[in-house]
Formats: C-alpha cells, structure tokens, sequence
C-alpha cells in the first residue's frame, strides 16, 4: 500500500519536528481536531502531493517543507533529486522518470522539452489545486467538537488553580458547558467568549497559561482575564492559531502583568490578524519602535493603550495611530500626555471615534486640542477626568446641536463654575447652591455625579422626575439637604446607580427610606451610608430581585433583618449594614435568601445568640465580618472546616469565651481576625492547613502556653497579632525564618530571656517590600473596592491601618514583657522598619549606635527599661522618626537636639533620667559632651568583636599563621628538616615501642589467667 510521508519545522531547525504519514484508507485529520468532513479533502491533497514530486512550501507564516519521501512505481526518486535549483533545468533522475527506464532513452531527446512543458504545466496546475485545499482545510473547518471544547475549558480551569486552587470546582461541572460561568456560546454551541475576572486564588502565585489551549476555540471572539495575575503566557505554537481567530476581541489579554516584555516580533505578529477589532495592551513596557506595528490592524475599532511606560519612548510614536481610520474606541490614560506632545492628527485624522479617554494626564487649557475635541461629531463619551483642567478648558461647542456626546467626565481638575456642563462634576472645587433649575431642558441626561464637592442648599428629587433617560446618580459628600418625599412626585427614569452617601437624606422627613427606589426595578448599586436614616430595614429593599450591591452603613436602622421565607432569586452579592443598632438573633435562612452573596458586613451592632450554621452554607462568600456584637457559644463548623471560598474571616469583639478551636480545609482564607473573643488555652496547631494566612489577629485573649515554633511554615503569613494574651517562655528563634512577616506584636505577655539577634535576618524587615492586599471590587466599576483593615499600635496610639499605609507597614513591638540582656546592635540592620517598641521590659546596656542606619524608622519607644549611658549622637539621622521614648531609664549625658529632634518639645519622652540635660529638659549640661567616658569606646569595643568580619579575619589570620610557622622553616632550613625528621623518628619509635610493651603486657596477663584457670579445673 502506498504511503506518503511528509515532516516540516520551524524555520532554523535541524530536525523536523513535525511528521505525517497517510494512506488513502486511513487519512484521518490533518489536526487531530479536525472534522471527518475534511477527510475526503486530504487525501486529495495527498493525491496532488503524489503527483507533484517537487518540495512545496506549503505551510504560512514561517513553517516549511524539508523532506518529502514520495514512493514512484518507475524508480525511487533520492531526496537529492528533490532539492532543485532551477525549475527550468530538470535533473537526470525527472528526465528518466518522464520518458521511462534507461534502456527507452533512445530518441528521447527530441520530446524532452514537449515533455518537460507537459509536466510544468501539469505541476502548475495541481499545485493551485493544492493550495486551494489546503487553504479548505484551514478555513472551512467544522472545528473542535463540543466534547474536545468541554475538555480544553476543563485544561484551562487546571491550569487557573495551579498547583492547589479551587476555583470553579463546583461552578464548571456537567456536559454544557454554555451554562458554565464566565462562558458564552453561539449558536451552534460553540465558545464564542471566555470571562473569568480574578479567578486565581490569592497564594498561587504568578500564573503562566498555556496559549495553546486557546487554539482550539476557533470561534473565540473575546478573552476577558483581567485580575488572575498573569505572569506571560506560554506559546509554543500557539501564536500561530491565533491567526485563524475570527475577529477577536483580546482584553487584558497575554499583556495584563508588567513583569512581561513585549518583543517586536510579537507585535509584529499581530499584523496577521487583520480582522482583529479590539486590542488592550495597557500596563505594559512598550517602546517608540512597537508602536507602529498597531497601524497595519486594518480592522481594529477599539484600542486600549492606558499606562505605558516608559512615556518618553511611547508617546512621539502616537501619530502612528492617526492610520486607524476605523478606530471608534482610545484609551490613553495615564501616560503623561500634555498639550504639547499629544501628535495633532490623532484627534484630527480619528473622525469615527465615539469614545475617547484622557484621563490622569497633564492637560490644561490648550485651543488647539479643544478645538480637534469638538470636531469629533461622533464622539459619545469622553473622560479628561485627573488633568489640570479650569472652567475656559470646557468649551460649549461639546455641547451643541451636532454633538453626540452622552458622557462627560471632568472630576478631579480645577472646574468651579457649573452652570455650562454637566455629568461627572466629583472632586471638584464647587461651591454655593446647586443649580437644580438646568435639569429641566437636559431630558437626554443619563449620568449625574457631584460627589466630593461642597454644593450646599437643599436638592429636591422632584427635579429629576421627568428625566426618563436618567440611570445614574451620585451625589454623596456634599453639604446638600436631599429631600426625596415632598413635594410629591413619581420618577420616570429607572436608575441603575444610585450613591447619596452622606447626603443628610430626608432629616426634615422623619429620615426615612427614599420611597422612589421601591419603582426602580432595574437598579442594581444602592448605597446610603451615613445619614443617620431611622426605622426598620425595608423588606422591598433588602430583597429587591436586581439590587447587587445593597449598602446602608452608618445609619440608625434598628430590629431586625427582615428575609422572605423561601426566597432564592436574590441576586445580591454585597450586603454592608455594619455600624447600625440592629439587634435580636440572625435569621438561619440567609444562606437560602442570598446564595450569590459575597461580602457580608454585620459589625459594630446588637446582634446576640450563636452564629446560625446555615452561614457557612454561603459557598461564594468571600469577606464575612460580624465584629463588634454580642455572639456567643461556638462558631459553627461549616465556617472554620471545608469552606474553601471565604478569604476573610473576622468575629473580633464578641463572646465565644471557648478553648480555640481548629481550622481546616479552607485553602482561600488570608485573614483570620479573632481579636477579644475569650479564647482559652493554647494556640491550635491547626492554623498550619491555612496554606495562604497572610493575617493572625488573635490579641486581647486568655491564650497561654510558648509561641508556637512552627509559624515560619505558612510560607505567606505577614502579620501576626499576639498582643495582650499569657504567652509566656521566649520568642522563638523559628521567627528569624519569616521572610515575610510585616509586623509582628508579641507585647503585653510574659515572655522572658534575650531577644533574638537574628531577627535582622527577616527580609522584609531590612528591604523595603509592598505586602500585597486583596482589592474586591465588585460589579459596579464607579463603586468603591473593599479594602483589607487591621488595628496595630504604633506611635502610642492604636489605628486602623489599610489600603496603601498597611501595604507597607513594618513594625516589632515586645513591649510589657519581662525581656532581659541588651538591645541587640543586629537590629540596627532593620533599614525597614517603621516601628519599634522595646518599653516595659529590664533591658540592660546602651542604646546601640546602630541604630543610626534604621533609616525608615518613625516610632523608637525605649522606655520603662534599665537602659545605661548616653544617647547616641548619631541618631540625629534618623529623618523619619516622629516618636522618640526614652523615658525612665538610667541615661545620662546631654540630649541630641538637631534635625528631627528639634520637634520633640515634650520632656516627658526624656523624663525619669535623672542624668540626661539640655533641650528639651529645664536641666543645662555642665559641659558641651556631657556623656559616660568610657561608653563610646566599649561601644567601639563591642562592635568591632561582634562583627562578622572581625571574625573570619580572626580564623584566616589563624590559619595562615600557624601553618606558614611550621612550614616555613622547613623549607628554609636543611638544619631545621633534620631535626624535625629526628623528632619525627623519635616519636615514631616511642610510640611503638610503648604501644609493643603493651601488647607483650596485655599477652603475659592473658597467658597468667589462662594458667590459673587450668590450675582451679
């Protein structure tokens, strides 16, 4: 049976890397993933193949023929006879094929050329008839069957929970997968979009998809995985596919982490998808010369270039862009753009352009872009949000008959008079009443937001009444008077958003829920934080069917919360009513009343009794902080054991008064607060199944026993809080090991010996480094993220840290225990650290001179110690440091008083030192250097003796020494040899005499008692 065999590589290989062996009875796919109906195609590409005999480079964009072996039933053509250099002159071996054997050469010469012609023109032929089946295969393939779609999205899903994640597991299961989430299909089921925002679980790590995968979608049109942490992504061939995409639209794409470096050859690979239509490269490392491969994208519509760095290499390389005539969606933001690097074409040129974003750049007042922005006739929405903008950079041309604009964003610039635009108006500089009667002829407004201002006056609703296009309202932290209940009125917009944050809603009203939100059936972000509104939880609102995002923090609610029996349809994912005076017992029907829920904040209420079970049946919580109540018993199982979706945890302030109990099988959870809940007993060993605990708050319970040895195995934990507790014993040297660890509070225990000199081996602590907190952001894109928040004491006083100074916040605080020795001069290598506090313990010796180097230092708190000498001069370096205490203790000397330490005019950091003198003290020094005689030498002393080069030094000298002293003179000295060889021999012979008259003894005592003991038989 004739078989035909054909291999390509890659270009520059040695080797093909790729072979395929067919026959006309088992041609089977040219992909494994092909249909059967290309079957009939290939082994007509085969037949042209058989018939051709010559190389073909038949496969695009950089694969490439190297060997053919074509079996003939005349002769068997060599792989040399194959490898022609001319087409126009045949080789021996084509000519003998063509006019048969050898011995039918005769008069054969004068029909070589008509057969020579014969057979290029057959070859012409059957070569078109190939490409345009190969193109077939390509093109019009059925595609990947639903089971092999099903099985490469269950390969993604494994890939996304590299090496022990959870997601999706209980999400992606069954055969239609169209139903699954983050998955959209067309009409022939195929997968036409794949969305999975912030799937990778926290702990991972950096996560390296393998793009291969994405190939065998061939209806793939959108990709959306921003927040999964992508590090690049794999492509061994994977590139190539790509390029068979329909219009695809990549978001946050291979280009979503700035650890990735763009090559040119990659851009340049995308000007192969000439039906590509939307790009998202923002946050990403791009020089001028990449820019320019964007341009040759005939068919792109929507382009997002936001953040590149660095700025002075991509924005002259701007005006390539002015090319994309098609392009009806620019994101520059945040790039540095001014008035006068911005390229004049690219507003100019871009007339299809119905989006625009500017924001976070340098604009201020410049005619000539203000003048491109109004010719933009299709322009629907543009953002100069976060620029530099006053009130002559708006120009009313935005505004006029032929505008289209719908959506005007100008927050956060230099903007006081309102009267002339409208729409997002936030963080601005306004003053003085709103001016409510404009709303009258602005029936297509669809987005309001004055947030952050300072409008006064009252603003009645009934204004917005016949706004029907209206669906989005933000007027929160203004000095407004919101009244929405009188005069009476009926709404005929349906919101979508609505924010009065701080508004002072209805206070002459009785402070009541508005009414009008109960006619809003499309709304899905409430928020009424902080208006001090009264009453009882309305059940319409808290089981409104569209509200997402319900938020009533900071009021006055009161009772209960009152849930629908058997109610399921909610599509509520965050619920905030913390910091209310609601009371009773929570209802054991909330995990049925709100299964999508995500975020649930009850804290700083009434609440009393046990925590209900069916809490843990919420299997897509995420943050659960019911701090601050009156709880009591035990926390129930499903919310400590087998809950793997909960990353935040925290019951802190209530009444559980058990022994601790064990945590398990919660592969998510980062934060454990149980800050003052009664705890007893010892500290469980359990914690170590937390794989990703970034966060111990366990303070202000009944704890006893050692500080556990084995915290350095949960390889991420940062701060661990063990403050007023019964620890007792010594800090153990396992800590040292903590790579990680942010801040670490060990006071108000019984801790006694030394503190460890090796805690200037913590990484952290002596390298600046950003702890990295989970931001959830929720549904709404304009509403605030949920922001991690832990209490730490520092500087004296007790805050709540969060967002950006938590990310960065370092601190060591042994204070209250009963810690003894000297402060270790090793901590002087903590370069990072902003916090340290020693006080209340019987700490000995000086104050280190080495603490002169802790250059991020703000907090120093010594006092209450038994510490000896003088105040280091030195420390006049630290620039940072804002608390300085050295009360009570035994120091003496003058005080320094230059740079930071001029501020400290409280002499109560200084008092109880009965030696110490000068500012900030009534006490003057006797003399200008008023200090112990002998402290900086024995500081000097110590130091020397302690470090690690003094050491080594000490062993090398050693060495060198002592070995050369013998050496030497042997080698010098013929006199010395001989002596020493005779006293070599000397010793040689004494000991083995000895060592012979001990054997000859040991065999005479043998000999004796061997004697005896015959003689006594």
């Amino acid at each position: 049976m004739e078989r035909v065999t054909f291999s390509f590589c890659t270009r520059g290989c040695e080797e093909p890397s790729t072979s395929l062996a067919v026959t006309p009875e088992d041609s089977g796919c040219f992909k494994s993933d092909k249909s059967k109906a290309t079957r009939p195609l290939l082994v007509a590409a085969v037949f042209v193949i058989h018939h051709l005999q010559q190389p073909l480079r038949f496969f695009p964009y950089g694969l490439r023929s190297q060997i053919f072996v074509l079996p003939t039933k005349a002769s068997e053509i060599q792989e040399e006879s194959l490898q022609q250099k001319d087409d126009s002159e045949p080789s021996r071996e084509f000519i003998v094929d063509l006019v048969g054997e050898p011995g039918n050469v005769r008069g054969a010469d004068s029909s070589i050329n008509e057969k020579w012609q014969l057979y290029s023109t057959q070859r012409a032929v059957l070569s078109g008839v190939f490409w345009l089946i190969l193109w077939h295969l390509f093109t019009s393939s059925n595609g990947a069957t639903k089971e092999e779609e099903r099985r490469v999205l269950l390969q993604l899903k494994d890939s996304l929970n590299h090496p022990n994640g959870s997601a999706l597991v209980n999400e992606w299961v069954g055969n239609d997968y169209c139903t699954w989430v983050g998955v959209s299909c067309d009409r022939n089921l195929h997968v036409r979009g794949i969305l999975l925002p912030g799937q990778r679980q926290l702990g991972l790590g950096i996560w390296y998809p393998n793009a291969t995968l994405l190939s065998h979608f061939e209806n793939l049109e959108f990709l959306y995985l921003p927040g999964n942490r992508i590090g690049s992504w794999i492509m061994p061939e994977g590139t190539l596919f790509f390029f068979f995409f329909s219009p695809l639209y990549i978001s946050e794409f291979d280009f979503n982490n700035q650890e990735y470096v763009f090559s040119v050859w990659e851009l340049a690979a995308l000007r192969r998808m000439s039906n590509l239509k939307g790009l998202d490269m923002g946050s990403n490392p791009l020089n001028g010369d990449m820019i320019p491969q964007i341009r040759s994208l005939p068919s792109l519509v929507e382009l997002h270039l936001s953040s590149i760095y660095p700025n002075h290499a991509f924005i002259p390389a701007l005006s390539a862009l002015c090319e994309l005539k098609n392009l009806r969606a620019l994101d520059l933001r945040n790039n540095s753009i001014n008035d006068e690097n911005i390229p004049p074409c690219l507003l100019r040129n871009l007339s299809s352009l119905e989006t625009l974003y500017l924001s976070q750049n340098h604009l201020t007042n410049s005619p000539r872009i203000l003048a491109a922005l109004c010719n933009l006739r299709n322009l629907k929405e543009l953002d100069l949000s976060d620029n530099f903008l006053d009130d002559s950079s708006i120009s009313s041309c935005l505004f006029n008959n032929g505008s289209s604009l719908e959506g005007l964003y100008i927050s956060r610039n230099k903007l006081k008079n309102s009267s002339s635009f409208f729409s997002d108006l936030s963080f601005n500089l306004f003053q003085g009443n709103f001016p409510s009667f404009i709303f009258s002829n602005l029936t297509s407004l669809e987005t309001l937001f004055i947030s952050d201002n300072e409008f006064d006056g009252t603003l009645s609703f009934a204004t917005f009444a016949n706004l029907s296009n209206l669906q989005q309202i933000d007027l929160s932290n203004n000095d407004l008077m919101v009244n929405t209940e009188s005069p009476s009125w009926f709404p005929s917009f349906q919101l979508i958003f609505l924010k009065l944050r701080n508004c002072h809603i209805n206070n002459d009203q009785g402070r009541v829920v508005p009414s009008f939100i109960s006619h809003q059936t499309r709304i899905e972000v409430v928020s009424l934080d902080y208006n001090a509104l009264q009453g009882v939880l309305p059940s319409w609102l808290l089981n409104n069917t569209t509200v997402n995002i319900l938020c009533l923090r900071g009021n006055s609610f009161s009772g209960g919360i009152p849930l629908s029996s058997g109610f399921a349809t909610s599509r509520l994912t965050m619920l905030d009513i913390s910091d209310n005076r609601l009371s009773g017992q929570l209802s054991s029907t909330i995990g049925n009343s709100f299964p999508e829920l995500h975020y649930l904040n009850a804290s700083s209420n009434a609440f009393k009794g046990e925590i209900p079970s069916s809490y843990g049946n919420l299997t897509k919580l995420l943050v659960l902080d019911l701090s601050n109540n009156f709880f009591q018993g035990k926390i129930p199982i499903n919310l400590r054991q087998n809950h793997t979706s909960l990353a935040q945890l925290i019951l802190s302030g209530n009444n559980f008064h058990e022994t601790m109990p064990s945590f398990s099988n919660m592969s998510n959870l980062a934060y454990l607060h149980l800050r003052n809940v009664g705890f007893g007993g010892s500290i469980t060993r359990s914690l170590v199944n937390l794989p990703i605990l970034e966060v111990l708050d366990i303070s202000w319970n009944n704890l006893s026993g050692s500080i556990p040895d084995w915290f350095h195995t949960l390889p991420n934990l940062a701060i661990i809080l063990l403050s007023r507790n019964q620890f007792h014993g010594t800090i153990p040297i396992s800590l040292c090991q903590m790579q990680k660890l942010h801040v670490l509070d060990l006071s108000a225990n019984i801790l006694s010996g030394v503190i460890p000199t090796c805690l200037n081996n913590i990484t952290s602590w002596k390298k600046e480094s950003e702890l990295l907190l989970p931001h959830y952001r929720w549904p709404s894109a304009s509403f605030a993220d949920y922001r991690v928040k832990v209490p730490l004491t520092t500087k004296g006083n007790s805050l709540v840290y969060e967002g950006t100074p938590l990310s960065f916040m370092t601190g060591l605080d042994l204070s209250m225990n009963q810690l003894t020795g000297e402060i270790p001069s090793q901590l002087g290598k903590l370069t990072a650290l902003y916090a340290l506090n020693l006080s209340f313990n019987i700490l000995t010796g000086h104050i280190p001179k080495s603490f002169s180097t802790m250059a991020k230092i703000e907090s120093l708190d010594l006092s209450h110690n038994n510490l000896v000498g003088s105040i280091p001069h030195e420390i006049v370096q630290l620039h940072f440091i804002s608390t300085f205490n050295v009360s009570f203790n035994n120091l003496s000397g003058s005080i320094p008083f230059e740079n930071n330490f001029r501020t400290f005019d409280e002499s109560s950091y200084y008092r109880g030192n009965k030696g110490l003198c000068g500012l900030p003290l009534d006490t003057a020094c006797t003399s200008p250097n008023n200090k112990p005689p002998q402290q900086d030498e024995e500081e000097e002393r110590a130091g020397i003796a302690e470090s690690d080069f003094f050491f080594f030094s000490c062993i090398a000298v050693s060495y060198v020494v002592g070995f050369w002293a013998v050496i030497l003179p042997l080698v010098v000295s013929k006199n010395w040899r001989r002596k020493h060889y005779a006293v070599v021999d000397s010793c040689i012979y004494i000991c083995c005499n000895k060592f012979s008259g001990f054997l000859t003894h040991i065999k005479d005592c043998c000999g004796t008692l061997n004697t005896k003991i015959l003689s006594s038989n």
